[in-house]
């Protein structure tokens, strides 16, 4: 398991104006009605079959408002997909992900996705890891269910969106999309899960992913903390000082590994979740 570990929210920083958005919107159609009004029925739908439609100086000013309003998000949206994926690849030029329905995405989130972009993230950052000599390899949910099954004792459990934090009887605990992206690392090339390999890595890469869950969730950071973060990892004895300890060791693993000379690992994980998540 390489000491690489963050949990992040997905292009936070892009923040659409949504109320400036919709007050363009239906300015632009009030202005489209009153320049047209021969196009439209009496209850307010538009006439079946071939028109021409006028434009006024005003209706031509509020949508170039309009566009370059969006252009501006997409633009910063572009800038920030670059930045991850030159992350990620960083990490290593090898990116296993999750195959996922970017439509169905648009069905049920369609705002989050619209402004967020994940199935044009992926496109680039495949296209990016092509350009370095590596490869994005996108695996079956359905098959591997990571969200669902747990390692250590093979239990398969389906759980709400609303639940953040995988927690199995056989006492595994962990952050859902850490975990999951920790069980991607241990999926072959036959695109199905090796709960043995997960088992093996599972004592070195436990501490790492807690100090990741922890630092994602710590509220002194000055940022607000997304809701599909979750709660913060309870400590094992529920003593601070011992969650303060775990921390400390895991950094002390990435200190060794780097002392070591231990390369940035072939494998980056990418685990992309529904946009509400």
């Amino acid at each position: 398991m390489p000491p690489f570990l963050r949990l992040e929210g997905f292009c936070e920083e892009v923040v659409r104006k949504h109320q400036v958005v919709r007050r363009l919107q239906r300015k632009l159609n009030r202005q489209r009605r009153a320049n047209n009004p021969d196009n439209y029925l009496p209850d307010g739908r538009v006439k079946p079959g071939p028109k021409r439609w006028v434009k006024s100086n005003r209706q031509r000013r509020t949508e170039a408002e309009l566009a370059d309003l969006l252009r501006r998000e997409a633009a910063h949206r572009e800038t920030l997909h670059g930045e991850l994926a030159h992350r990620i690849l960083a990490m290593g030029r090898v990116v296993k992900t999750e195959k996922l329905s970017y439509r169905a995405f648009q069905r049920q989130y369609g705002r989050s996705v619209g402004v967020c972009a994940p199935g044009k993230f992926v496109s680039i950052l495949r296209r990016k890891a092509e350009s370095a000599g590596g490869r994005v390899i996108e695996f079956s949910t359905r098959q591997t269910k990571l969200s669902q099954v747990c390692h250590g004792c093979g239990r398969v459990q389906k759980k709400p969106l609303s639940q953040r934090v995988h927690r199995c009887a056989c006492g595994i605990e962990m952050q859902r999309d850490l975990y999951s992206a920790f069980l991607a690392r241990c999926v072959g090339e036959d695109g199905l899960l090796h709960a043995d390999l997960a088992d093996t890595a599972w004592s070195g890469a436990e501490r790492l992913l807690r100090a990741a869950w922890s630092e994602a969730t710590e509220p002194a950071n000055g940022r607000r903390k997304p809701s599909s973060f979750g709660a913060a990892p309870r400590s094992r004895s529920g003593s601070p000082a011992e969650e303060g300890t775990a921390k400390a060791e895991a950094l002390d693993v990435v200190a060794h590994a780097q002392a070591c000379g231990e390369s940035r690992g072939e494998t980056a994980v990418v685990p992309l979740r529904t946009p509400r998540l």
